[in-house]
């Protein structure tokens, strides 16, 4: 198993790591047994050839190329690609679309005498060095906005990047650590106080280097948008979007539709002659939504809400309250559950349930990766409020939330702390799969989907307490050196009614981008999985 596992590739990084919507652009991957290289996988509308042929020479350099001709409608943002090669497939990496012409460092901008020379609009793929620092040199006019974005962590990037702009004479005139719209990311306008010659100064925080310390410098005329306002929408409809962040005047609402079953939907949004685009997505929700209505912030002006509702607001000044009332009927069980970063937004959430009377009867601060959540059973039919705000109490443009209200019925959470499996063809693989149950003790079924017929189980019936992994048979039709993606789907009769539950990858994908709070959520629940050679037999002792 472990020799394997060995020969499987290992991505540290692509340079470019972008390519441009409707363009060809080749990309060289990094890294480790890159050798045998088939096809590369991508999580958008995308052709993929390999541009150069595959055999010892890549083993040998831990790189190989591709050409990619993205698909013209594809909206700049973050995807994701996976490579395989006949002896199995690398992890996800995250990538981005990106419609500014892209440049590579050259290597030698370690100080700013020698700071390389930067013709905006542009973008940089590079990387730091250890007790280092990255220098780029650009001019501006005298009240030019020059917007400086440093996209590291939501690539993926073990880099948590600090950036200061200074003057010709050396003098900080800008210092930016994290942004609260990007995570960990550096982004900011500048606008020139005169013109002549500024310097970019990039380095990560913790003066860290290497393969995974990886960032694309974006530097030109474009917005810094955060979240799409409502962030969430009904699948199924089409709607016209405000786009919030800290530099978005005089951007028009964006039109999205949102198919049915969509999870996030990206908009891309360009200032009027601008040079590249910022980028924000649109959730979809399976319930009817709702958008607050000012004012709203005391019990008196409370919005009226039906269930299940998923609630849209933002807080745009310091201190400001939203209240929502709604009906409940008595032992009926209902759980509130709030969503900012996740969506984009840079705030968090605090959420009060009260009774009519204003007394409260539960409450729920965010934590960690909870955005903020809580459930309670109502011991009396009547008119209830959730009380929400931000949990500092500030405001500003681009705090928004969504706050979804149902029922909480009895059933269950799947969840898999692999997002890639490999085996040959007629062989198994195993994966333990964990249940979170809720009001549920019974058999849940697992089955697979998105990968065809064909696949044997053994363990694919869950009980309650048990922990054996379950092992799933590769059918004999698959080939050697292909990638293809499934999912585990659990299914239980829960009081005359069918609950499914798709497993959650959510867990492996934190632990491979931990500076990414939040993967696209598009990524969670896809295992991959990785077609290898059959083993050789082994050769028969001939005895002397």
């Amino acid at each position: 198993m472990c020799s394997a596992l060995a020969q499987s590739p290992n991505l540290t990084h692509i340079i470019p790591a972008a390519a441009a919507p409707g363009k060809s652009t080749e990309v060289t991957l990094f890294g480790k047994n890159l050798g045998g290289a088939t096809e590369l996988w991508t999580s958008f509308p995308c052709e993929a050839i390999l541009a150069k042929p595959s055999g010892e020479n890549e083993k040998e350099t831990g790189k190989v190329t591709f050409r990619l001709t993205a698909a013209p409608e594809i909206q700049v943002g973050i995807g994701a690609v996976r490579l395989a090669t006949t002896n199995g497939i690398s992890s996800l990496h995250l990538f981005m679309i990106d419609d500014l012409p892209g440049i590579a460092t050259h290597g030698t901008n370690k100080t700013i005498a020698a700071a390389q020379e930067l013709k905006p609009p542009v973008a940089v793929d590079g990387g730091t060095e250890p007790l280092t620092f990255d220098y780029f040199k650009f001019v501006a006019n005298k009240g030019q906005r020059v917007t400086v974005d440093v996209v590291a962590a939501r690539l993926g990037s073990a880099l948590d990047p600090v950036v200061r702009l200074l003057d010709a004479k050396g003098r900080e005139l800008v210092y930016c650590d994290d942004e609260p719209g990007a995570g960990p990311d550096s982004r900011f306008v500048f606008k020139a106080p005169a013109a002549g010659d500024y310097v970019i100064e990039l380095r990560d925080a913790n003066y860290q280097g290497g393969a995974s310390y990886r960032y694309r410098l974006r530097v030109g005329s474009l917005p810094l948008a955060s979240v799409a306002f409502p962030p969430v929408a009904q699948g199924g409809t089409e709607a016209k979007f405000k786009v919030l962040g800290p530099a978005v005047h005089g951007l028009k609402p964006v039109p999205v539709r949102v198919p049915e079953n969509a999870l996030r939907n990206p908009a891309a949004v360009k200032y009027p002659g601008g040079e590249g685009s910022g980028f924000v997505s649109v959730f979809g929700s399976p319930m009817p939504t709702f958008v607050e209505t000012e004012p709203n912030d005391s019990t008196n002006t409370a919005n009226s809400v039906t269930i299940p509702i998923a609630i849209n607001g933002r807080f745009e000044k310091d201190r400001d309250r939203d209240f929502f009332q709604f009906e409940a009927r008595k032992d009926q069980r209902l759980a509130i559950r709030g969503r900012t970063r996740s969506l984009g937004s840079p705030c968090d959430l605090f959420l009060q349930l009260q009774k009519a009377d204003g007394s409260k009867l539960a409450e729920a601060n965010v934590t960690g990766a909870n955005e903020g959540a809580l459930t309670n059973t109502f011991a009396a039919a009547g008119t209830y409020r959730l009380l929400v705000e931000e949990l500092t109490r500030r405001g500003g443009p681009d705090l928004a939330y969504c706050v979804t209200i149902e029922e909480s019925q009895p059933g269950f959470a799947l969840s898999v702390e692999t997002e890639r499996v490999e085996a040959a063809p007629g062989e198994s693989f195993e994966l333990k799969v964990d249940a979170a149950r809720h009001d549920f003790d019974g058999p849940i079924k697992l089955t697979i989907e998105g990968a065809g017929d064909g696949f044997s189980f053994e363990n694919n019936v869950l009980s309650k307490g048990s922990n054996a992994p379950v092992k799933i048979r590769v059918p004999e039709r698959f080939e050697p050196g292909r990638v293809t993606h499934l999912k585990i789907v659990g299914r239980a009769e829960i009081g005359g009614h069918e609950c499914v539950s798709t497993a959650s990858t959510m867990p492996a994908l934190r632990k491979l981008f931990p500076l990414t709070r939040y993967p696209p959520v598009e990524l969670d629940g896809l295992i991959g999985l990785g077609i290898k050679p059959a083993p050789k037999p082994p050769e028969a002792k001939v005895e002397k």
